[in-house]
C-alpha cells in the first residue's frame, strides 16, 4: 500500500554551475554546464519521497513572483501536492547559487527573504492525520513547531531535518521529533564535540526518541535503545554532484518511516537513495527511482556490517 509523507519546511529555486575547482581568489570562473532546478531541504525531501513511489505533499511558502510560480510547476511535475503551498503577495522567494566543482563538492550563496510572512495560522493542521509520517526542516521554524507538536500529540512519525542555521532552531525542534537526524556540523554545535558517538550520546534523553547523523560518503549512525552507538556504512559511488544530498537522505528516511522500517533498514534505504544522486549531476534532478535504490541495496557489495562500540 501506497504510505504518505507530509513535509514542512522551504522551497527554494537554485542556480547550478559546473565548473573545474574553486576559485581561492575573486575571480571571474567560467562553468562547463548550467541547470535551473528546484532546491530546498523539505521541497527536495518532497520531490524524493514522489520519486521512491510514496504519497507527499509540501507546506511551504513562496514569493508571488515568477520565481514561485517556477517552483510549484516543478512540483507538481514530480506529482508532490502543493496545495498547501502559499504565495506570499509582495514576498521574494528564495534563491540559490551553487557552484559544484569536479569532485562533486559545492559552494553555495543563498538568499531567503526576511520579510517573508512567517505566520502559520492559516495551514490546515488538522489534516496531518491524513499522513503515515512527517518531515520538517529547520528553515520555517515556526510552521516545524506546529506540524511537530501536533504530529507528537496525534502519535504520528515524525523526522526533523536537524542542519545547521543561522538561528538555534534546530536546538529548539529537536525534542518535539521521533526521529531527530542530524547533520554532522549541527550534531557537533549542539553537542559541544566532533566526536559522533558522543554527540549522539549528549543529546540523546532530551526528547527525541531516536537520535542519529548523517556523515556524508562514511553512511549513518545512530544509538540503539540501550544506548550502543551503530554504524550503516554507505554506499561507494564516483561522486560528481552533492547537491541536495543530505536533502534526498531525509526524504527517503521520512518514507521508510512511514512505510514501517525500523531505524537502521531506513538508514541503509536513505544511504542508498544519496548514494545515487552524488553519482548524478543538478541536484534535485539526481534523485533516482525505487528501482534503482532496490538494485542497490541488492548488489553484492563489500559491508562490514554495523560497529557498535
Amino acid at each position: 500500500m501506497q504510505k504518505s509523507v507530509l513535509c514542512v519546511g522551504v522551497a527554494v529555486q537554485d542556480h547550478i554551475f559546473r565548473i573545474d575547482r574553486m576559485p581561492d581568489t575573486a575571480i571571474k570562473v567560467f562553468a562547463s554546464d548550467y541547470r535551473q532546478v528546484g532546491g530546498g531541504p523539505a521541497a527536495n525531501a518532497a520531490a524524493t519521497v514522489a520519486r521512491l513511489g510514496g504519497r507527499v505533499a509540501l507546506w511551504a511558502r513562496v514569493g508571488e513572483d515568477a520565481t514561485g510560480a517556477a517552483i510549484v510547476a516543478e512540483l507538481n511535475d514530480y506529482g508532490v501536492d502543493t496545495g498547501v503551498i502559499r504565495m506570499i503577495e509582495g514576498g521574494r522567494s528564495s534563491v540559490s547559487t551553487v557552484a559544484v566543482d569536479s569532485h562533486g563538492e559545492r559552494l553555495i550563496i543563498a538568499f531567503a527573504d526576511a520579510n517573508l510572512d512567517r505566520d502559520v495560522s492559516w495551514l490546515p493542521i488538522e489534516t496531518i492525520d491524513a499522513y503515515d509520517a512527517l518531515l520538517c526542516d529547520v528553515r520555517w521554524p515556526e510552521a516545524s513547531l506546529h506540524a511537530l507538536s501536533a504530529s507528537r500529540d496525534r502519535g504520528i512519525p515524525s523526522v526533523l531535518d536537524a542542519d545547521l542555521t543561522t538561528t538555534d532552531a534546530a536546538e529548539t525542534l529537536f525534542p518535539l521529533a521521533a526521529h531527530a537526524v542530524f547533520s554532522e556540523p549541527a550534531l557537533a554545535r549542539l553537542s559541544g564535540t566532533n566526536d559522533p558517538a558522543a554527540g549522539l550520546r549528549a543529546v540523546a534523553g532530551q526528547g527525541a526518541k531516536y537520535v542519529s547523523v548523517t556523515l556524508g560518503a562514511e553512511g549513518f549512525a545512530y544509538l540503539n535503545a540501550d544506548g550502543t552507538f551503530a554504524h550503516v556504512p554507505g554506499f561507494p559511488v564516483d561522486a560528481v554532484d552533492t547537491l541536495a544530498a543530505g536533502d534526498v537522505f531525509h526524504g527517503a528516511y521520512a518514507l521508510a518511516v512511514a512505510e514501517g522500517r525500523n531505524v537502521h533498514d531506513a538508514g541503509r534505504f536513505a544511504s542508498a537513495t544519496a548514494a545515487i544522486k552524488c553519482s548524478r549531476w543538478g541536484g534535485r534532478a539526481g534523485i533516482p527511482n525505487r528501482p534503482d535504490v532496490e538494485a542497490l541495496l541488492a548488489a553484492p557489495i563489500l559491508e562490514n556490517g554495523d560497529d557498535n562500540d
